[in-house]
């Protein structure tokens, strides 16, 4: 059985290589069966992402942002068995230089070191307005 603090060493990698945009070792920390859910109703978007999905729209999504934003800083992570939940907060600018700042909290399900299942839940309010005055 893996240890909840490999579970959360994963989700660290994770979070670097996606703040880092690292597109070669993304790939190797998401696994074949990937559901990647944006918990929202208000916000445009992909909905449930699979793998593939992911992988072909993180760096659209990203390309809004300035290089090196945002910044996910990882605050409180809790693991049980496969199960890895994290409050985080982002911070940066978009191309436009609109300042970004927003609050999350994301559930990881962890499967053979690979993320299996992320539940991303933010502020979307504040995302709507955010997005509404940035010049996409």
């Amino acid at each position: 059985m893996v240890s909840t603090e490999a579970n959360k060493q994963t989700v660290r990698a994770f979070t670097r290589a996606l703040g880092e945009r690292d597109w070669e070792v993304l790939p190797d920390l998401l696994a074949d069966d990937l559901s990647w859910t944006l918990m929202a109703y208000e916000l445009p978007g992909p909905g449930t992402m699979d793998r593939e999905s992911a992988l072909r729209l993180l760096p659209e999504i990203l390309s809004a942002f300035a290089d090196h934003s945002p910044v996910m800083e990882l605050g409180l992570m809790i693991a049980e068995g496969d199960w890895v939940a994290v409050e985080a907060e982002g911070s940066g600018s978009f191309r436009d230089g609109t300042p970004y700042r927003n609050r999350y909290s994301i559930l990881f399900e962890i499967v053979d070191g690979r993320a299996r299942t992320i539940r991303e839940y933010m502020d979307t309010g504040h995302m709507a307005s955010m997005l509404a005055t940035a010049q996409l």
